[in-house]
């Protein structure tokens, strides 16, 4: 079969060792369909356009060790090569860099030196980086906040496109933290984001509170470019959780505003490409086993998944929970679709079972569980305790505490709870559970 004549050309390039030729053609080898990917081949040639110091085959190398795509993960060897790779000015390694300094991943975390990397790589223009470096700023990690600063990244990146920084802005319409509140711009700002967080779920939910021209001319207009939309506010982190106790036998608490729109739709647009059917643990072998009990999808958030913005919501609920933050696990993301629910569980290990050994080894006992909700449910979701007769609506930002253990850590079997099926729509929840002691999997 005859080969396409550019990559002919790039094979030629490379063999004379140009090193943009290595690095395309590298970049042609790891992203090949199926069978036809190479991370051999690729991996030769970013090293030698690398040992060239050229900056894109350093980074590719490092993101290859990041994934572990043909050779072994090794996120230290990954920030070397980010290292070198902003170090030559560019933005994306910057960016990367500053994610592992972020959350620890491979490196000493440094949060003073990851704002530093993002401010680096947003001064080359790097929109993600933008948006990264403005939460940073408005909540004050690695070093003072500037909401001012962060409200202009904001709408820097968001005219530039990042669909992150565009809901945030639509979010600043909406609420009236950034700008005079305005629904119509807000509906703009969420259309352009697309298929971003739950943005069509911000969408709909507008239209509805919108008369018929202002959803035509908001339409319109996120059709058209994007133009500087003048003077801006200030971008604040919003106001602390609202604490309500919702029971004392079990122990339950309700945290109004735990979590910002900007964090719902990220937390969202984060797992999506990896959820997968969740599975429970076998009370008799310790497998972990699909059962119809629970019907959702979900995605772990662990390294290198996790960014800057995870990493300060891990802190968020340790400070929430009062438990070491060393002891929870990893977030996991869960998508709940029409019809989908989790029957009535407990989220303790019942010692009384023999497969909960398997789940015990690691870190001890379940004792709490933190949920989150990220978006509207249109109907159904509710989390019930059927013991209690308590009943916890999804609304997006809620944080939901409950401890599954009395405290001397007996298992409370007044905690049985439920997810309840979805009726219409979609269903996003954060959950994480915490352990009397740490959890092996949550560090570097």
């Amino acid at each position: 079969m005859q080969q396409d004549p550019d990559i002919e050309a790039l094979r030629r390039d490379a063999e004379r060792g140009i090193p943009a030729a290595e690095y395309n053609l590298g970049v042609w080898n790891l992203t090949a369909p199926g069978e036809a990917a190479d991370y051999r081949a690729a991996l030769r040639l970013f090293e030698s356009a690398g040992s060239k110091d050229f900056a894109p085959a350093l980074s590719a190398l490092g993101y290859m060790h990041l994934r572990g795509q043909g050779v072994p993960i090794d996120a230290g060897r990954a920030a070397e090569l980010f290292r070198q790779a902003a170090a030559l000015d560019f933005p994306e390694a910057s960016y990367r860099l500053g994610e592992l300094l972020a959350t620890g991943c491979g490196v000493h975390r440094d949060l003073q030196a990851a704002r530093a990397a993002f401010r680096d790589a947003a001064r080359h223009g790097h929109t993600i980086a933008m948006s990264q470096l403005a939460y940073c700023l408005s909540h004050g990690i690695g070093g003072d906040g500037d909401p001012v600063e962060a409200a202009q990244l904001y709408v820097r990146a968001a005219i530039e496109g990042e669909p992150r920084a565009q809901c945030r802005v639509a979010a600043g319409y909406e609420t009236g933290d950034m700008f005079p509140a305005d629904p119509e711009r807000a509906l703009v700002w969420y259309l352009r984001a697309g298929n971003y967080g739950d943005a069509r779920g911000a969408c709909q939910r507008l239209i509805g509170a919108l008369d018929p021209d202002q959803v035509r001319r908001a339409g319109d207009a996120a059709a058209a470019p994007a133009v500087d939309p003048g003077e801006v506010g200030k971008a604040e982190p919003g106001r602390p959780p609202d604490v309500q106790v919702l029971c004392w036998s079990p122990r339950i608490f309700l945290f109004n505003n735990f979590l910002s729109g900007e964090e719902c739709h990220h937390l969202i647009n984060l797992a999506r490409p990896f959820l997968r059917a969740a599975m429970v643990l076998n009370r008799r072998t310790g497998e972990k086993v699909h059962d119809q009990a629970r019907t959702s999808r979900n995605a772990r958030l662990i390294n290198p998944i996790r960014d800057v913005l995870v990493d300060h919501v891990e802190s968020r609920l340790a400070q929430c929970s009062l438990l070491p933050r060393e002891n929870g696990e990893p977030i996991t993301i869960l998508r709940y679709g029409p019809g989908d629910e989790y029957k009535p569980h407990s989220d303790y290990y019942d010692p009384r079972h023999p497969g909960s050994s398997t789940g015990l080894a690691l870190g001890g006992q379940r004792i709490a569980t933190f949920l989150a909700y990220l978006n509207s449910v249109e109907a159904g979701g509710a989390t019930t305790f059927p013991r209690i007769g308590l009943s916890v609506a999804p609304r997006p930002g809620t944080g939901l505490l409950f401890f599954n253990c009395e405290p001397d850590g007996t298992p409370d079997k007044l905690t049985l709870h439920a997810g309840e099926p979805v009726e219409t729509g979609k269903k996003w929840l954060l959950s994480r559970w915490i352990r009397t002691g740490v959890y092996p999997l949550t560090g570097g």
